[in-house]
Parts: C-alpha cells; sequence; structure tokens
C-alpha cells in the first residue's frame, strides 16, 4: 500500500509539473501561418494553425486599428494607468491596488486551463511583437513586457468594475452609502426565435450591445478561426483575446446586462480605542493595511494612498471615519475569460452549457440560438448563498460585525432562473426582469427564487414595446426582427426610468403657462418615437436628463415627495427647456437631431433614438446647446441558421467601422450604414473571405 501511494504520489507530481512547464512556457508562433484578411469595411478575419496563433494574429490586427486603449488596459491591470493620464488615471490605480486583483490571480493561475494559458499568452506575444515593431506608437516605458498575471489582474478588474464597483466605492468614499438601487436606462437587447415561430423556419438571433460607442467597452468585430476547430465572429472589447459574443457555425449566443445584487457592503464595527482594527463576534481583528503607490505623469515623486482589508473583502474608509468593505464574486474568481474561451469553442448547446457551469463568469444574460432548434436564456451570474435572516438587507448596507454574513460559497448553474425552448417560440432581454422572457404562462415564478440574489420583477420601456410587437405577430420574419430590433418608439406608457413617475410632464394645463405652452402641447402630441425630426422627442429627452438633477436636490433638501415628480417640478422642467432653447436656438421647434449628434473625429451628423428605446441612445453635453452619442446602441449582428445545415446567415454593423485611427478608410465607414439602420453582410467562410478580402497579410 505504502508503495503505491509513493507511485500515485510520483504521478501527481508528474503531472503538477508537466501543467506547471505548459503554463510557464510560451507557445510556438509561426507568424508567416498566421492569415490576417481585411474584409471591404476593414474587419479583421484571422485564420493560423492554432489558437494562440489566431490570438496572435488579432492583438496584432487590434493594435493596428486601437493600440492606444488597449495599452491603457494593460497600464490597468499593472496600476500604472495614472503614468499616461496623470491625475485623472490615479483613481483607477487606487481601486486596482484596493481590490488586488492581482492576488487572486496569483491564487488561481495554476488551476486554470492549460489550453487557456497558451491562449493569452498567444496574445500577448502579438501585442509585444506590434510594440517592438513600432515603438513611436507606445504610450510609456511601463506598459510593456506584460505579464500574464497582470494581465488577468485587469480582466477581473473589468469584471469587478461590470458587478458594480464603480458605483459602490464612489458613495463608500465620499460618505453616501448606502444608496438604493435604480437603474438608467442603459443596457442591450437580444432576442432568440425559434423555428416554430419563424416564418421562414429557421431559428434566429439578435445580438445587440447597448455600449459605449468609443473606448475600452466598445465593441470591435472579428472573426477568430484555427484549425484545432475554433471559428466564430462576434463583438470584443479592446485587449480581449477572444470573442464575448458572437455566432459560430453551430450556435450563437448574445449578452445583456442583468442586474441581480453582485456586490454586497458591510459596515465594520470600529472605535477609535482600536485603531486598524474591526470587531466580529465580540473578537478584535486587524485590518489588513497596505501603502498604494502612485506614480502620476506630472508629479515628480509617488504618492502613497492607504488600502484596507478586512475578512470581508476590500475596505476603505469614509470621510467621517467609519469603514465599509465590499464583497464580490467577481474579485474571487479569475476565470471569466476561461469560460468565455469554452464557450467560443462549443459546438452545440451540450457544450454550451457545460462551459457555463464552469460558473466562472458573474454577470450577464446569455441568450442563445443554435442550428438544432434550441433557444435558451439565463439569468446567469456567480450567485452566493446568503444569510436568509430578515434582518439582513442585502440590497443596502450588511453588518460586518458577524461571521453570519460572510458568504463563502456559491449556487450551482441549475440553481440560476432559465428557459429552454418555450412553446411561445421566443425568448428576450432587454435588462428586464428574466421572469418576463416569454409568454405569459410560460414565465418562471420569482417565488422559486432566493429575493436576495436580487432579480430584476418588472418591464422597462424596451422590453414592454419589444413583448408588444411580438405578440401581435404568429410568425416573425427576419424583416420583423429586424423591424423590433431597429424601433425607436416608446410604449404608450412610458416608465420613466429612475424610479418614480413623470406623468406630471403630460399633465401640465398648458392654458395656464401661455410662454410654455408650446412644448406642452408638442409633448402631448408627441407619438412618442424618437426621431431625429421630431419636436416631441427632443423635449422629452431634454426632460429626461434634466429631471433627475430636480429630484436630487429635492431629496438632498430632505423633501418628503423627492421620488415624486410634482405640477411644480414638471413645470420648472418647462421653464429649463425653454431656456435652453432659447438661449441655444432662438426659437422653440427645434427637432432631436439637431441637439443629438453623432460625433466621430471632426464630423458630426444628427442622430436619432434616446434611453430606454429598442434603438437606445445615451448622450452627454457637446459643444454649445448640443448633445452628443457617448453609448447606447453599438454592435449588432442578427443571425439566422438554415434549415439545410449550412453556415448561418449573419449581418452587422458597428457604430463607426474597424479602425479608431483617425484618417484611415475605416474609422467612420459604417456610420452612414449604422444611422441608416442597414446592415452589412457576413460570413464564418474562410474561402468567401480570402476571395474578398480588401488586403491579405501577416503580421511580423
Amino acid at each position: 500500500m505504502r508503495y503505491l501511494q509513493q507511485i500515485l504520489g510520483f504521478i501527481v507530481l508528474i503531472v503538477m509539473a508537466l501543467t506547471t512547464k505548459a503554463q510557464n512556457t510560451s507557445p510556438v508562433i509561426h507568424t508567416e501561418k498566421i492569415t490576417i484578411a481585411r474584409d471591404s469595411f476593414g474587419v479583421p478575419h484571422i485564420f493560423a494553425p492554432t489558437d494562440p496563433e489566431v490570438a496572435y494574429g488579432l492583438a496584432w490586427a487590434h493594435a493596428e486599428d486601437d493600440f492606444t486603449t488597449i495599452q491603457t488596459l494593460m497600464l490597468t491591470g499593472k496600476g500604472k494607468l495614472s503614468t499616461y493620464l496623470g491625475k485623472k488615471g490615479a483613481p483607477v490605480d487606487y481601486v486596482v491596488g484596493l481590490l488586488n486583483t492581482k492576488a487572486t490571480v496569483n491564487a488561481q493561475i495554476s488551476s486554470l486551463d492549460p489550453k487557456f494559458i497558451q491562449l493569452v499568452r498567444g496574445y500577448l506575444l502579438g501585442l509585444e511583437a506590434y510594440a517592438k515593431a513600432h515603438p513611436d506608437q507606445v504610450l510609456n516605458k511601463y506598459v510593456f513586457p506584460i505579464t500574464i498575471e497582470e494581465y488577468l489582474s485587469a480582466t477581473v478588474f473589468s469584471v469587478a468594475v461590470f458587478c458594480g464597483v464603480d458605483k459602490a466605492l464612489p458613495k463608500i468614499l465620499n460618505g453616501t452609502i448606502p444608496a438604493l438601487p435604480g437603474f438608467t436606462g442603459e443596457g442591450s437587447n437580444s432576442f432568440a426565435i425559434h423555428s416554430s415561430k419563424s416564418a421562414s423556419g429557421e431559428n434566429m438571433l439578435v445580438i445587440n450591445a447597448h455600449q459605449p460607442i468609443e473606448g475600452a467597452t466598445a465593441f470591435y468585430e472579428a472573426q477568430l478561426q484555427s484549425e484545432e476547430g475554433w471559428n466564430i465572429l462576434g463583438g470584443l472589447f479592446p485587449g480581449a483575446p477572444l470573442i464575448f459574443h458572437g455566432v459560430t457555425p453551430h450556435l450563437a449566443w448574445a449578452h445583456t446586462v442583468n442586474l441581480q445584487d453582485k456586490i454586497d457592503v458591510y459596515q465594520l464595527e470600529t472605535d477609535k480605542q482600536h485603531p486598524d482594527q474591526y470587531k466580529v463576534d465580540g473578537e478584535w481583528l486587524p485590518l489588513e493595511v497596505r501603502k498604494i503607490k502612485l506614480s502620476i505623469k506630472g508629479i515628480p515623486i509617488p504618492i502613497y494612498k492607504t488600502a484596507y482589508t478586512s475578512i470581508f473583502g476590500p475596505t476603505a474608509k469614509t470621510p467621517s471615519g467609519q469603514y465599509f468593505s465590499m464583497r464580490l464574486p467577481s474579485l474571487m474568481d479569475a476565470g471569466a475569460l476561461q469560460q468565455w474561451y469554452a464557450m467560443n469553442r462549443s459546438n452545440n448547446f451540450s457544450e454550451f452549457k457545460a462551459a457555463l457551469t464552469q460558473n466562472h463568469l458573474a454577470m450577464f444574460n446569455i441568450v442563445y440560438a443554435d442550428q438544432k432548434d434550441t433557444i435558451f436564456y439565463i439569468s446567469n451570474g456567480k450567485m452566493p448563498y446568503r444569510n436568509s435572516n430578515p434582518a439582513y438587507h442585502w440590497n443596502s448596507t450588511v453588518p460586518g460585525n458577524t461571521r453570519a454574513t460572510l458568504w463563502t460559497t456559491f449556487k450551482p448553474l441549475s440553481a440560476l432562473p432559465q428557459y429552454t425552448n418555450p412553446k411561445s417560440g421566443y425568448l428576450y432581454n432587454t435588462n428586464h426582469s428574466p421572469f418576463l422572457a416569454t409568454s405569459e404562462n410560460e414565465n418562471l415564478s420569482p417565488q422559486l427564487f432566493d429575493a436576495y440574489d436580487g432579480y430584476e420583477l418588472t418591464h422597462n420601456n424596451r422590453s414592454r414595446r419589444a413583448k408588444d410587437m411580438i405578440d401581435a405577430l404568429d410568425k416573425i420574419s427576419y424583416e420583423d426582427l429586424k423591424r423590433i430590433k431597429f424601433d425607436r418608439q416608446l410604449p404608450a406608457t412610458i416608465l420613466f426610468p429612475y424610479g418614480y413617475q413623470a406623468d406630471s410632464l403630460f399633465l401640465v394645463d398648458e392654458n395656464k403657462y401661455p410662454t410654455l405652452a408650446p412644448l406642452m402641447i408638442s409633448l402631448k402630441k408627441w407619438d412618442h418615437r424618437a426621431v431625429a425630426e421630431s419636436n416631441g422627442a427632443l423635449i422629452y429627452n431634454l426632460a429626461y436628463y434634466h429631471i433627475p438633477k430636480i429630484m436630487a436636490a429635492k431629496k438632498n433638501n430632505s423633501d418628503r415627495k423627492y421620488d415624486l415628480l410634482t405640477i411644480q417640478d414638471a413645470v420648472a422642467t418647462y421653464q429649463y427647456i425653454y431656456d435652453f432653447l432659447i438661449k441655444n436656438y432662438q426659437r422653440l421647434n427645434v427637432t432631436l437631431g439637431e441637439v443629438q449628434r453623432l460625433v466621430r473625429g471632426d464630423e458630426n451628423w444628427p442622430q436619432g433614438g434616446m434611453p430606454d428605446v429598442l434603438a437606445a441612445v445615451q448622450s452627454e453635453p457637446f459643444g454649445t446647446g448640443q448633445r452628443k452619442m457617448n453609448s447606447g446602441d453599438a454592435y449588432i449582428a442578427l443571425v439566422r441558421f438554415p434549415k439545410n445545415g449550412e453556415l448561418p446567415l449573419i449581418e452587422t454593423v458597428n457604430t463607426f467601422g474597424a479602425s479608431s485611427v483617425k484618417g484611415n478608410k475605416h474609422f467612420a465607414d459604417q456610420r452612414p450604414l449604422y444611422q441608416a439602420q442597414q446592415l452589412k453582410k457576413m460570413t464564418l467562410d474562410k474561402t468567401i473571405v480570402l476571395k474578398n478580402a480588401e488586403s491579405i497579410y501577416h503580421p511580423q
């Protein structure tokens, strides 16, 4: 028996040694075998023998198109963003240090799939090769070389931001914790249509991310194909070695943002007699205290900031001296990209579900369709088992003086809300409730799920409008699906997306306010369509962005009616719009497109859409008296799976173009299609891609 144990131990050591060698050895890259084929819109299609070589080619192609943004991600992972952005980057470096994502990576990297590690290494080799060939484009000396630990740290940080750190931490630091939850109208759309509901008998899927249209989370389109069986086209963020959502020869999926409770905030029990300590279950425990070094461009000496950690997680101190800890499943898992890789490589629904059971991805709804007549939707997340004691308010702040609130285990995939092939023939999500995903008689009951998970329970404007359009159709054609996706109309009853009603805007008696009457009458006559030519749409859009300021002022003044838009508030809103238009346009009959613009480089164009319509547009102040689109309807892909088993039919469009380099021919060449709500044809067929390619070349 002892001899057998020794043999088994020896085998384990060999396996561990081989795994370590695989993870620490860079893949062999033959650049002459990597083909980058740019189509007529400049979208890169990467072909290579191995997956790491494809990742190398993707890194090279994407660097050609947006090297600056990719480098900012790498600096983020190093905690060195302020060496490039100066003071603007310092808060990000502090948060990276506070969250200590590198500790998570260091603890878990040896357990990650060696094939995934090789993929990432291939990607990093491609970035470093591009930097070596183009030294004039390197931002500073801190970017390269990039270790795999630094890279994965950046991805853990990015997922944590998606899970709410960017909202919770500022409230801690400025002393406004706790805060009531709400939603802003941002998000994404996806629709899966089963062949039984499809007019053509084809499964269909809409992939439609509502993301920033430029910058670190703007989608980039690419096709990735290796001789090892990887073939996918879709969208990814700068710095990613794979596709986040897209289509393979056999299946497709889309992500939409979901709003379950992905972050818990704990208030620690502290006092002045026990500095740098906190009390848990009657015992004083030491806070882990670290100094974060900030090297800020323009400041000759480093600045050090203090970061704390408790047993609950990263901890920050409020201006009044209280300590709050944040606990996020996303900060405990370095494997999100590995799960996406498995999803990329899936060939059927069983393999796709197996990828999801890894449970590394802490957020995002997933809406799925494939060539084998399966549609599927899951409100995905890495959900902890929380204490069900009603004394703990998980959607606000929970006590950090007891281990009773310290969760450590997570629910399996089977415990999450999900649907497969409903009889209705459709599944959809527009960031609304997972319990309103299909026909009323097939929707899941929220009572079957843990209320502490914080699932959404209601419709938003997009979901209500989409449901009305879908239910009006016995069968849905591809043209119907396009019409639904590109719709710009709010429903008959508008759900104002800040948690309070805005009905008062439509109830003011214009006869009492003759100066403001033209605005009031125009809004009442408005057909709820967010088209660029509409005056009513502009009035509503300006009100949408101004009303939260009125409500915030009421809340700060302890007004008991801060969640109610009164008639007086509505009149004040009209007065603001009147003053704005007279000051900037000297007239009231201004259209939405005159104010709201799509801006790229030195050019700008009228832009329709608004928050929480299906073709959504978020905007921010721009120039004098205008607003520019900064996020909303971004990467769009529509997919059909032919019944004859041929490759899927794909049409896509991105907001601007494949390149972020000003002056490049593909800097904004998709813009006319995007604004006309039209799509371009794409394919996974390598032969067709190479035949029609605008350029074909190899990276160095």
